[in-house]
């Protein structure tokens, strides 16, 4: 019994990682990307993908891609999305939600926060002097 509860995982496992490996391909066919620069980076394959450091994608997100014909500048977009989102401590949407178009702050007001950070951090930077000189 043992014997055939482990083939069946094997074989599970062997499917797993077939159909993993075959998402990617697709995924970089329908991206124009080579497939020789990248590799799973998870201790198993159908985890994070890292196309040699340019970008990361899970599993999760490969699949909704290639079944969704999500373009790399749409899967991009989203990425410096959630990357200005987390600098301010914004909602991250996941990638469903902004292919469906999810509230979202616009770039103009990203852009301003930015500035208004900055001015905040000079404010900041010149008050220790003042005080570090008395």
């Amino acid at each position: 019994m043992e014997k055939t509860k482990d083939a069946v995982k094997r074989q599970l496992k062997e499917q797993w990682e077939k159909a993993c490996n075959g998402y990617i391909v697709e995924l970089l066919r329908m991206w124009e990307l080579d497939g020789y620069y990248g590799s799973w980076i998870a201790e198993e394959v159908g985890g994070v993908f890292d196309y040699g450091g340019s970008f990361t994608i899970g599993m999760d997100d490969i699949i909704y891609c290639v079944e969704n014909d999500v373009t790399e500048s749409q899967y991009m977009e989203w990425q410096e999305y959630i990357i200005e989102a987390h600098e301010f401590g914004f909602d991250k949407p996941n990638l469903k939600a902004w292919m469906h178009n999810c509230p979202r702050v616009t770039k103009e007001t990203f852009d301003k926060l930015r500035a208004l950070k900055a001015e905040l951090n000079k404010a900041i930077d010149e008050e220790k002097e003042r005080v570090k000189g008395t």
